[in-house]
């Protein structure tokens, strides 16, 4: 995870840095996105197919990712490499972490973008470790079911940074971003309100688990549409706060988001663990967990992602867009 650090800031940085286009920044965002979520759901097939192999699986899973990731790295240093040549250069003066906090502190479109991204990777990294727990446990889906219902979500995400993408160029990024999250808002509602299958019958076995079996799918759709704004638009917001500084310092904002990502999902992963072993939930038990367990599992994938995805269109209030999306 530090080598991955040590890529990804400088690559995240580049986007604020080849281009003064807002329109292409989001697009160069869009793409970057594109490639990830392509990505997961490669992995995600991947562990499908190979995982329930057992230990021979695991070991073609490795080769398989790691041959993967060293070719498509070089590959990207290697398609950046001449238009990096052209990006503004560092000062060579590092800057202690005192001045770095006084310099973020005095930047008030940072800490809206900051804001924006810390409580949307917190509802979104909420909601993907409990995703399984609720259609096994919530949903009673069959354990076979339950990965490969995911990608529906990794499909309609993809989908939607291309969607959000047209929206903000035509619309504003702000636009893009009160109607995604609107549909992710809908999308946790929708999962707190679904009627779970029968589970002793098969998912397709009776009529009530073909309606409840689609109304799942359209909720994860609807919730990948929306999601794909917590990916799109605070990286693409990013690039304004790094021009409202004088030095434009990309990669010190940069690094300071990818610490914020990583607070975020820290955050996330420790309250969900805290609020499942206090609502009683209990692994061992798999199918047979409290109401108390149930009702915070249903908690975790609706109301309490709403609420963060809410307050971070409160953060946005008053973002100077003013036309910047126009912009050639």
């Amino acid at each position: 995870m530090a080598l991955y650090t040590c890529v990804n800031l400088p690559y995240s940085a580049l986007a604020a840095e080849l281009t003064s286009s807002t329109q292409l920044r989001t697009q160069l965002n869009a793409s970057r996105f594109t490639g990830s979520i392509l990505a997961g759901l490669a992995g995600l097939v991947l562990g499908a197919l190979l995982v329930g192999q057992g230990a021979e699986g695991y070991l073609r899973m490795g080769w398989v990712s790691g041959l993967t990731l060293t070719v498509f790295t070089l590959l990207c240093c290697w398609g950046l490499a001449p238009f990096a040549r052209n990006c503004q250069r560092p000062t060579g003066h590092p800057e202690p972490i005192r001045r770095q906090l006084q310099r973020i502190s005095a930047n008030p479109r940072f800490l809206k973008v900051l804001g924006l991204y810390l409580l949307l990777w917190c509802a979104l990294q909420l909601m993907q470790p409990v995703s399984l727990i609720f259609l096994a446990v919530v949903m009673q889906l069959p354990e076979s079911w339950s990965t490969w219902i995911l990608i529906p979500f990794q499909l309609s995400a993809l989908a939607g940074l291309q969607l959000w993408s047209r929206v903000a160029g035509r619309h504003g990024r702000v636009c893009a971003l009160r109607w995604g999250t609107g549909l992710w808002i809908a999308g946790c509602l929708g999962a707190s309100l679904l009627v779970p299958l029968d589970g002793s019958t098969a998912p397709l076995g009776s009529f009530s688990n073909g309606i409840s079996l689609g109304l799942l799918v359209l909720t994860i759709m609807v919730t990948g549409l929306g999601a794909s704004t917590a990916y799109l638009i605070p990286w693409a917001l990013l690039p304004d706060a790094i021009d409202a500084d004088p030095d434009k310092p990309a990669g010190l904002y940069t690094a300071w988001m990818v610490v914020t990502q990583k607070l975020g999902i820290g955050v996330a992963v420790f309250a969900l663990g805290n609020g499942l072993s206090l609502s009683g939930y209990q692994a061992s038990l798999e199918l047979a967990q409290p109401t108390t367990a149930l009702t915070t599992i249903r908690l975790c994938m609706g109301l309490i992602p709403a609420v963060l995805i809410a307050a971070g269109l409160l953060v946005m209030r008053r973002w100077p867009e003013k036309g910047l999306h126009r912009q050639p």
